[in-house]
């Protein structure tokens, strides 16, 4: 057997794409999206899969008032006995009619594959985001 160096090369290449696509693709089938509804009072971050696909997730939510930071409220308040981290198919972290408008609302978005970390992005809101539902 002849070992060509630009074909294993290559082949290395090919690997690490496709792992980084399966991985990229596992993030992007779950839903982000941040709400700050004055009506309804919701100031909330939610990871969701649509397809009702469990994943090991964590999720984040920071609310500012004219740009000065109030707090942060992540999924540790509802599952503190796994430090937040849920096998869920929709990760919560919010509050609904309890505070008034804040501006804006930013989430976090975690899961975690094998021991694996994965950040899969934020998500931003200074209102309702109704259109937003399922984004990534």
């Amino acid at each position: 057997m002849i070992f060509n160096k630009n074909r294993t090369v290559q082949f290395a290449k090919v690997v690490i794409v496709a792992i980084i696509i399966v991985h990229a693709q596992a993030g992007q089938a779950l839903g982000r999206v941040s709400r700050s509804c004055l009506a309804a009072g919701a100031q909330e971050s939610i990871s969701v899969d649509w397809g009702f696909k469990p994943y090991l997730l964590w999720t984040a939510s920071e609310h500012y008032r004219n740009g000065a930071w109030l707090h942060t409220i992540n999924t540790v308040e509802t599952s503190p006995d796994t430090n937040g981290w849920q096998y869920t198919w929709r990760s919560y972290a919010g509050h609904l009619g309890t505070e008034f408008w804040y501006g804006q609302v930013v989430g976090f978005h975690w899961g975690n594959s094998g021991g694996l970390y994965l950040f899969y992005g934020n998500s931003t809101a200074t209102d309702c985001n109704l259109t937003q539902w399922g984004g990534s």
